[in-house]
């Protein structure tokens, strides 16, 4: 019998993601592990396209892989063919993510400590398997979902959140509302209600964060206008913050479970702001590869967010 021929490097997705992969890190080594392969098998693949294309690909060197000028030209046609086989793939209802790839979008909250935890736990299993992560506000990632830049994205949203067509969501986990200050600050025995605060300085999310609408609906309901000193990008900025001492904050648990004695901050609880919902996103009428379902396998596994004991 004979043996079965290679596919055309030209036409052949994996040899044009080594290219890509290798242009966009520098390193073969580096592009192997991104994509989950072994650098032999990466550097076979290069070898292959520069024979098809009858070209020069790279400079290889002593700090890495540099573009040669043809290698320059081919990389944004290289691209474009990728994204086009990927938008094919999608349109029949292919993964597009291999079964060593994840790729996830989350928000600040649940990027900080819960998905850190869990893809450790995951890799600790399977260390072949390679993550891209997308972190960004859900406008941003349920966008990135539809384009098909990732295949699961894990976002705040309620129940009363209206349908997306394409999309179809699955509760994650829900969050109680805790008050950040700082450490050296003494509270009053009990949780703390909006309206307490009233008239503190609040460190706070920028506006267009599911988070900060969920923060102005609550101070809404009770009347009490929502008016921040300082507004920044992420949890970790308003973490910093309030152990500066600039105000408190309102902020979800699960970003802050991991809090203990000697952090900078202590969380209090917070009486009059419902928890917060977070879900799990994917296209419907796309399978989703075997690296994401275990992903999803892991991440379904009960979880909660805990507030502080009272003080």
């Amino acid at each position: 019998m004979g043996s079965v021929p290679l596919p055309d490097p030209r036409t052949d997705a994996p040899a044009l993601r080594a290219f890509v992969a290798t242009a966009r890190t520098g390193s073969v080594v580096r592009a192997a592990a991104e994509l989950g392969r072994t650098q032999p098998s990466l550097s076979a693949r290069l070898s292959a396209l520069e024979r098809a294309w009858d070209t020069k690909l790279f400079r290889r060197g002593a700090r890495g892989m540099t573009l040669t000028p043809e290698g320059a030209r081919l990389l944004p046609l290289a691209e474009a063919a990728l994204r086009s086989l990927e938008a094919l793939d999608v349109a029949a209802g292919v993964p597009v993510s291999g079964p060593g790839e994840i790729r996830v979008g989350a928000g600040d909250a649940l990027g900080r400590e819960l998905l850190p935890r869990v893809l450790a736990e995951l890799l600790s299993r399977e260390r072949a398997l390679g993550v891209r992560l997308l972190e960004g506000p859900t406008p941003r990632l349920l966008q990135a979902l539809r384009d098909g830049e990732i295949d699961v994205a894990l976002v705040a949203r309620g129940p009363a959140a209206p349908g997306i067509p394409g999309l179809a969501f699955e509760p994650l986990l829900e969050s109680p509302i805790d008050l950040l200050v700082p450490a050296a600050r003494r509270l009053p025995r009990g949780p703390r209600t909006l309206e307490d605060l009233a008239a503190e300085r609040f460190v706070s999310l920028q506006p267009g964060s599911e988070f900060r609408r969920h923060v102005e609906r609550a101070f809404e309901a009770e009347g009490i206008p929502f008016r921040p000193t300082v507004e920044v990008g992420n949890l970790s900025l308003v973490r910093r913050f309030v152990a500066a001492g600039v105000g408190v904050a309102l902020v979800p648990a699960i970003a802050f479970d991991s809090e203990g004695k000697g952090a900078p901050v202590r969380r209090a609880r917070i009486a009059g702001v419902p928890p917060i919902r977070y879900a799990r996103a994917i296209r419907e009428g796309v399978p989703l590869g075997e690296g994401t379902l275990r992903f999803l396998g892991l991440l379904a596994q009960p979880r909660t967010a805990t507030s502080p004991p009272s003080p």
